[in-house]
C-alpha cells in the first residue's frame, strides 16, 4: 500500500484508474497479496487485463481474427507501415460484414449502407491498432 501512495502521482491517467481498480480489489479482498510481488507487477496485470479485454470486444463486435489482431498490435505499427505484407487488409478480410453493420447502426441508430460500414470499420480498426488499443465507447465510432 504505501508503494502504491508513493508511486500513484507519477503514474498516468489510465495507470490511476487502474491502481484505483486494484485498491478496491485489494480492499474486498478479491486479491490475495504475494509480498514478493510489487505494485507495479500488479499493475502490468491489471494493464494486460484491460488490453485483452478490449480486443476481445473489437473481436466479438467485429467477428474479425483474434490473433491476427493481436499480431498487428504488437508489431507497435504506424501509419506508414500499418499494411506491410497486407497484414491490415488480411485483417479487415476477417471482419464479419453483418457484425460489422449490425454495431455500427446499433451505435448511430441509422441505417448504413455496406460501403459505409467497411469504411468506419477500416476507420475504427486503424484508430484501435495505431492507438495501441481503446475502451470502445460510442463517441468513438460516429463521423
Amino acid at each position: 500500500m504505501a508503494e502504491l501512495h508513493r508511486s500513484f502521482s507519477s503514474l498516468s491517467q489510465e495507470q490511476q484508474k487502474l491502481a484505483e481498480i486494484f485498491l478496491h480489489d485489494i480492499q474486498r479482498g478479491d486479491v490475495p497479496i504475494d509480498p514478493t510481488r510489487t505494485f507495479r507487477d500488479y499493475l502490468t496485470e491489471y494493464q494486460a487485463k484491460a488490453k485483452n479485454q478490449e480486443i476481445e470486444v473489437l473481436v466479438q463486435i467485429f467477428g474479425i481474427d483474434a490473433k491476427k489482431l493481436t499480431d498487428l498490435l504488437n508489431t507497435n505499427a504506424t501509419e506508414a507501415n500499418l499494411n506491410e505484407y497486407g497484414r491490415f487488409d488480411d485483417l479487415k478480410a476477417t471482419i464479419d460484414k453483418q457484425k460489422a453493420k449490425a454495431y455500427f447502426e446499433g451505435v448511430e441508430g441509422i441505417v448504413i449502407p455496406a460501403f459505409k460500414v467497411n469504411i468506419k470499420a477500416d476507420a475504427l480498426l486503424r484508430k484501435f491498432i495505431l492507438g495501441g488499443g481503446f475502451k470502445l465507447e460510442a463517441e468513438d465510432h460516429k463521423g
